[in-house]
Protein backbone atom coordinates (compact mmCIF):
# COMPACT_ATOMS: atom_id res chain seq x y z
CA UNK A 1 0.00 0.00 0.00
CA UNK A 2 1.05 3.31 -0.84
CA UNK A 3 1.49 6.53 1.99
CA UNK A 4 -0.04 9.39 1.58
CA UNK A 5 3.31 11.01 1.13
CA UNK A 6 3.65 8.69 -1.94
CA UNK A 7 0.51 10.33 -3.29
CA UNK A 8 1.22 13.38 -2.75
CA UNK A 9 4.72 13.44 -4.84
CA UNK A 10 3.00 11.65 -7.21
CA UNK A 11 0.75 14.29 -7.56
CA UNK A 12 2.93 17.16 -7.38
CA UNK A 13 5.21 15.62 -10.21
CA UNK A 14 1.51 14.79 -12.22
CA UNK A 15 0.37 19.07 -11.89
CA UNK A 16 4.08 20.10 -13.13
CA UNK A 17 4.26 22.86 -16.08
CA UNK A 18 6.42 20.46 -17.50
CA UNK A 19 4.16 17.14 -17.76
CA UNK A 20 5.00 16.84 -21.11
CA UNK A 21 8.79 16.51 -20.75
CA UNK A 22 7.96 14.22 -17.79
CA UNK A 23 5.38 11.80 -20.39
CA UNK A 24 8.65 11.95 -22.52
CA UNK A 25 11.45 11.34 -20.82
CA UNK A 26 12.70 7.87 -20.80
CA UNK A 27 16.41 6.49 -19.17
CA UNK A 28 19.45 7.66 -20.87
CA UNK A 29 21.53 4.97 -23.45
CA UNK A 30 23.94 4.59 -20.52
CA UNK A 31 21.52 4.16 -17.98
CA UNK A 32 19.24 1.71 -19.89
CA UNK A 33 22.04 -0.33 -20.49
CA UNK A 34 23.14 -0.51 -16.79
CA UNK A 35 19.79 -1.97 -16.39
CA UNK A 36 19.82 -4.26 -18.57
CA UNK A 37 23.09 -5.58 -17.42
CA UNK A 38 21.88 -5.45 -13.80
CA UNK A 39 18.41 -7.64 -15.22
CA UNK A 40 20.83 -9.72 -16.54
CA UNK A 41 22.67 -10.40 -14.31
CA UNK A 42 20.04 -10.97 -12.09
CA UNK A 43 18.34 -13.45 -14.30
CA UNK A 44 21.93 -15.32 -13.99
CA UNK A 45 21.88 -15.42 -10.17
CA UNK A 46 25.26 -13.40 -9.72
CA UNK A 47 24.01 -9.77 -8.21
CA UNK A 48 26.38 -8.58 -5.87
CA UNK A 49 24.37 -6.85 -2.80
CA UNK A 50 25.59 -3.66 -3.99
CA UNK A 51 23.99 -4.57 -7.34
CA UNK A 52 21.09 -5.53 -6.03
CA UNK A 53 20.53 -2.44 -3.74
CA UNK A 54 21.13 -0.44 -7.01
CA UNK A 55 18.42 -2.64 -9.07
CA UNK A 56 15.80 -2.09 -5.89
CA UNK A 57 16.00 1.54 -6.50
CA UNK A 58 15.75 1.47 -10.37
CA UNK A 59 12.58 -0.90 -9.82
CA UNK A 60 11.13 2.12 -6.87
CA UNK A 61 11.82 4.88 -9.17
CA UNK A 62 10.70 2.95 -12.34
CA UNK A 63 7.41 1.99 -10.52
CA UNK A 64 7.24 5.84 -9.17
CA UNK A 65 7.57 7.48 -12.78
CA UNK A 66 5.01 5.08 -14.07
CA UNK A 67 2.35 6.49 -11.09
CA UNK A 68 3.30 10.10 -12.25
CA UNK A 69 2.43 9.72 -16.22
CA UNK A 70 -0.21 7.35 -15.18
CA UNK A 71 -1.74 10.36 -13.15
CA UNK A 72 -0.76 12.88 -15.67
CA UNK A 73 -2.47 11.24 -18.45
CA UNK A 74 -5.97 11.26 -16.10
CA UNK A 75 -5.38 14.77 -15.87
CA UNK A 76 -5.15 15.04 -19.73
CA UNK A 77 -8.48 13.51 -20.16
CA UNK A 78 -9.68 15.50 -18.24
Amino acid sequence: MQSAAYDEMVELFADSAVAERILNFHPSPIMQARIEELLEKNRQGSLSNEEQAELDEVERLEHFMRLIKARIRQKLKR
